[in-house]
């Protein structure tokens, strides 16, 4: 693709998505300020309006949205607690130790990679967004630095920056970012391979922004095996980065192996690519809200300092109800203070009304633990929170699975073991060219597991109790599978669990172990009987 094209595909794509812009601007006023404004161009430092924001009057939809992002941020991919492991499709290779083994490493090195990496940081952005504006956008790609292995590198960008093109299974196909970079900021990217004008333009100290379009495209549907490394001409996808004034192309051509962008939508909306949000919904509410709570501020203003009514000629000079002046009237009953009859009581109630409200459109209420009735509450309480969560936000949920952590951790896993980064895998491994699947065990996806645990454990109570009646129950309860599942779903880590082959060696060695005691109790047995016998003779010879 040359570079009229992709700015032509840019283009368009900027020009179809102006009627959700209307949406995103509200929600940037009145839930998301300061993340960026949809219908302004940010040149320079002084197109940034500090002051502009709409819920000046009341900031509920605010901390409502902080609120939900942080929920998900903590029950999801917690920056504290182990979030995802991964497992074999092939249950056989779930049992084998060394398979597991080598599968528990994979995954530790993923995540201690996440964790070293701004992962965390660039995240709760992402989850920002998306509970804003329905959509979010996030990349990684490996960091800069010298030759060799530099780590993750992710990146929120705001959605107001992000245009995509779908494949027919809706993942990005081609992605464009618009960027605002100065000629200083330019040549600190690309050094001298850039167009003479942004050279003299730094010499100059020209400081206006330039737009420079970061766009990753397919080469041509080539792909590259796991673990083998190409020179970027020989990717199948071309990361460029164009200035889009004089359609130049800056520095060179970068290669990808996978697409690093990935699209997150909180709902999907029928007929459109851009998804939609809590805010969304909201925004009548919210918008009530901040002017209800401007005019009862200035019903407020007029009850505490009210207008004066003066008759005419009632006053000889102008009133000064400063605090110790005087005022010469006429007539004192001709000047009095207007009653305007507001009932701040009543405009409070809508006001509440309307709070309570924007927080339900936000699951507030749902997602927040009760205030403390003198005992801390218990971790039975925390998972039944938990669970309620998972309720709420099971759609969203699966979501964010399919199209944000799982691409994010497949990723990362080839990038790794591109680098040598990874152990080799075991023999057992290769010959079934095992696939895996990312498990998710964070206190949300945990809860949304929770059931089938619960019913384990009914289920092997119900046998216990039966078993004191008919033992031959017990037949039918596969015990090491249950327990196999339960782990599991508890996210409990692999090699807490002992393999079906250690299993069995450790029943087969008790199995011997109890034989040989029952061989020794016999043999004592039988001597016993020998030794009473041999004495009875003794005793019928005497």
């Amino acid at each position: 693709m040359d570079n009229s094209e992709i700015i032509g595909r840019y283009e368009a794509l900027k020009s179809e998505r102006s009627g959700i812009e209307e949406k995103w601007r509200d929600i940037e006023e009145y839930v998301t300020p300061y993340r960026g404004e949809f219908f302004k161009n940010s040149d320079n430092e002084l197109s940034v309006e500090w002051s502009r924001y709409g819920s000046d009057y009341d900031s509920t939809a605010v901390m409502a949205h902080q609120n939900l992002a942080a929920s998900l941020h903590g029950s999801l991919t917690s920056p504290s607690v182990r979030w995802f492991e991964m497992r074999y499709r092939d249950e056989d290779l779930n049992k084998d130790p060394q398979a597991t083994g080598w599968l528990q490493e994979v995954s530790d090195r993923i995540y201690y990679e996440l964790q070293d990496s701004n992962f965390n940081l660039e995240v709760n952005e992402t989850y920002q967004d998306l509970v804003g504006l329905g959509t979010s956008v996030l990349t990684l790609e490996e960091a800069p630095g010298e030759d060799g292995w530099n780590g993750l590198l992710f990146s929120s960008v705001p959605v107001k920056e992000s245009y995509f093109e779908e494949d027919y299974q809706k993942r990005v196909l081609r992605f464009y970012r618009e960027l605002k970079w100065t000629p200083q900021q330019i040549i600190s990217k690309f050094g001298d391979d850039v167009p003479q004008s942004i050279k003299d333009a730094e010499k100059g100290k020209d400081t206006e922004k330039r737009t420079v379009l970061y766009t990753i495209f397919p080469r041509g549907g080539r792909i590259v095996p796991i673990g083998e490394k190409r020179s970027p001409s020989k990717r199948p996808l071309v990361s460029r980065y164009i200035l889009v004034q004089e359609k130049a192309t800056l520095g060179k051509d970068g290669g990808l192996y996978e697409m690093p962008a990935y699209v997150a939508r909180w709902r999907k909306t029928s007929g459109s690519k851009w998804g939609n949000s809590p805010a969304m919904f909201a925004m009548g509410d919210i918008k009530s809200l901040n002017t209800a709570k401007k005019q009862i501020l200035i019903a407020s203003e007029k009850r505490i300092e009210p207008p004066i009514l003066a008759e005419e000629r009632a006053n000889v000079m102008d009133l000064d109800l400063r605090s110790g002046q005087v005022s010469v009237v006429r007539d004192i009953d001709g000047v009095k203070a207007w009653d305007s009859g507001h009932d701040i009581y009543v405009s409070q109630e809508l006001v509440n009304d309307l709070q309570a409200s924007i927080k339900e459109y936000f699951f507030s209420n749902d997602l927040s633990f009760p205030e403390p009735q003198g005992t801390p509450m218990s971790a039975t309480e925390a998972q039944i929170r938990y669970e309620l969560m998972q309720r709420l936000l099971g759609p969203t949920l699966g979501r964010l699975e399919n199209d944000l952590l799982t691409p994010i951790v497949a990723r990362a896993f080839k990038m790794l073991m591109r680098e040598q980064r990874l152990p080799q895998p075991p023999q057992s491994v290769i010959d079934k060219n095992a696939d895996f699947d990312v498990v998710y065990i964070g206190p949300l996806a945990r809860a949304q597991r929770s059931d089938r645990v619960t019913s384990i454990e009914r289920l092997s109570g119900f046998v216990a109790n039966l078993a004191q009646i008919n033992p031959e129950t017990l037949d039918v309860f596969n015990f090491d599978e249950a327990i196999r599942h339960a782990g599991r779903d508890l996210g409990v880590p692999a090699e807490l669990l002992r393999g079906s082959d250690d299993v069995e060696q450790i029943r087969d060695a008790r199995a011997e172990q109890q034989m040989a005691m029952q061989e020794a109790m016999i043999a004592e047995q039988q001597g016993k009987a020998a030794q009473a016998q041999a004495e009875g003779q003794n005793v019928t010879r005497q």
